[in-house]
């Protein structure tokens, strides 16, 4: 018996170490998937045109999802031709019209693991592409185009639903580029337009007559550019007032007789006193600045974020006027700033809270240890028999019953809780100001509650009904001289979770300094103090 036991624990333990070193991995890639996207959203804003958008996308995305060629295909009669690849086999080939390709023009970014298995691939791909084993087809789309770009591999289930999933996140970032790119061309086009008119030298009245005539068109050109593009012009004037503003009702939804006259950064939004004496030192120094964020007012009574660039302008005696310049609303690119600093702090798969976060939160709870003399209490699950859920049917399944399970902690905790996925089928709860009783009950709730749900998960083509348990250790921190650490927290925790699953699963169980008895008078590891 004691040999089984010793093989048991040594097994238990690799399978530890390998979920460990799994999480470690899922942790690095995606620290490392959210700073490449950072890095692309600042990289593909910056690009003034489609050709090199499309190189600098290229070469973000080929270190994220490693492919053999990306194709970049726009709508040509009933089809799509290739206009853009690293392969000069793929270019201008034409690609006739198909379902596949119409789900894609729709918004759909789809994952062919193998595309002989896709019919409409097998019978409306061209021959160019007859190499290709798996390829990933994502849309495109701006206020002006519609495009799709494929990324194609040689090898079958080279690219995986993580792939494919991380694409679709990208591809509002690379929309709001393209979107950005047009408006740029076009305002290149038309500032190129201006130049030519005003510096072009008038020989006669007729002259005159037609460059005025010009002069009118390009304003118009200019007045539909401030319509159709997310910016207005301004003028302030030497006392910081509005003296002149074009475009601001379609941005901040104020006329602009509401703003002239008006100090102009009484309409900035949560200016504390650092930001209004940079903005204050800027005016004074009569300097030029470029693209500084900040947040407005709206007038339906909501916040927008706008990128701030003006430079001073002089009279002809060289006395200082004030300032103008243009705003642009960024509102877009802010979200998905701030949505990728939030990815950044939790699972990708769940949405709950990652190890960086919990961390975070751990260390605010135990200054309301120290300061307040409050206990606080961790749930370490473990879900039982996981891996046969994956081996039987197969990983999607696998992640819609993580996801099930996820939904079914964040039921059951207050606000002040915090549930997190440590890696794999391994969750954690902190409860702030509870004893171990308390956490007792609380995991006793949850194992009872998860042991009772029955989750619809992906298996091939088909959806399959299933049940799992959950194995649950609990450890308690008290207020003393003795605060232990997060690390000593987790493996009492731990300890405790091992001594759930040699007992048989499916069962809650306390650190043994918090172990209680049962009603009956025999001690039990699974029953909290009293």
């Amino acid at each position: 018996m004691d040999d089984e036991r010793s093989l048991y624990n040594i097994e238990a333990l690799r399978e530890n170490l390998a979920e460990l070193n799994r999480a470690r991995q899922h942790e690095r890639d995606l620290r490392m998937q959210t700073e490449a996207l950072l890095q692309g959203l600042h990289i593909m804003n910056a690009a003034k045109d489609r050709d090199t958008l499309f190189d600098q996308m290229i070469r973000i995305l080929q270190r994220l999802v490693p492919f053999d060629d990306g194709l970049l295909m726009i709508e040509d009669n009933d089809g799509y031709r290739i206009v853009r690849s690293n392969m000069p086999g793929h270019q201008n080939v034409f690609w006739p019209a198909c379902s596949l390709l119409r789900r894609v023009t729709h918004g759909e970014t789809i994952g062919l693991f193998d595309v002989h298995l896709s019919e409409s691939w097998r019978e409306s791909a061209p021959d160019s592409l007859a190499m290709v084993k798996s390829a990933i087809l994502m849309p495109i789309q701006s206020e002006a185009s519609v495009a799709i770009m494929v990324f194609v591999h040689p090898q079958r289930a080279h690219f995986n639903a993580d792939h494919t999933r991380l694409l679709r996140r990208f591809t509002p970032l690379i929309n709001q580029a393209l979107t950005s790119v047009e408006f740029h061309e076009k305002q290149k086009r038309d500032q190129e337009l201006l130049q030519q008119a005003t510096l072009a030298r008038l020989k006669s009245a007729e002259e005159r007559r037609r460059a005025d005539h010009e002069v009118g068109r390009i304003r118009d050109l200019m007045s539909s550019a401030i319509s159709f593009a997310p910016i207005y012009l301004w003028e302030i004037d030497a006392k910081g007032r509005y003296s002149f503003v074009e475009g601001c009702a379609k941005v901040l939804g104020i006329p602009p007789e509401d703003m002239l006259g008006q100090m102009a950064h009484q309409f900035a939004h949560n200016l504390d006193v650092e930001d209004t004496q940079h903005w204050d030192d800027l005016f004074a120094a009569k300097e030029a600045f470029t693209n500084m964020v900040m947040e407005r007012r709206h007038a339906d009574g909501g916040t927008i974020w706008v990128s701030v660039s003006g430079s001073p302008f002089y009279d002809d005696a060289g006395g200082f006027q004030g300032f103008r310049g243009v705003t642009t609303d960024v509102t877009e690119a802010m979200r998905a700033n701030l949505k990728l600093a939030e990815m950044a702090l939790h699972d990708a798969l769940t949405g709950l809270a990652n190890r960086r976060k919990f961390l975070d939160y751990f260390e605010t709870s135990v200054a309301r240890v120290r300061r307040y003399g409050v206990p606080l209490s961790l749930l370490a699950l473990d879900l039982d028999h996981f891996k046969r859920v994956n081996d039987s049917y197969g990983h999607p399944a696998g992640d819609d019953v993580l996801v099930a399970v996820a939904n079914v902690l964040k039921g059951m905790v207050r606000k002040t809780d915090l549930v997190a996925r440590f890696g794999g089928e391994e969750f954690m709860v902190l409860l702030p100001d509870t004893d171990a009783a308390g956490a007792y009950e609380v995991a006793e709730k949850i194992r009872a509650t998860l042991a009772a749900e029955v989750i619809s998960a992906q298996c091939n083509d088909t959806r399959v009904l299933l049940t799992v348990t959950v194995s649950i250790g609990v450890s308690t921190m008290l207020a003393g001289p003795n605060i232990p650490s997060f690390d000593d927290l987790v493996e009492r925790a731990d300890q405790a979770l091992y001594a759930a699953k040699i007992n048989g699963r499916n069962r809650v169980c306390v650190e043994p300094e918090h172990l209680g008895t049962n009603p009956d008078g025999e001690g039990d590891a699974h029953d909290p103090l009293s």
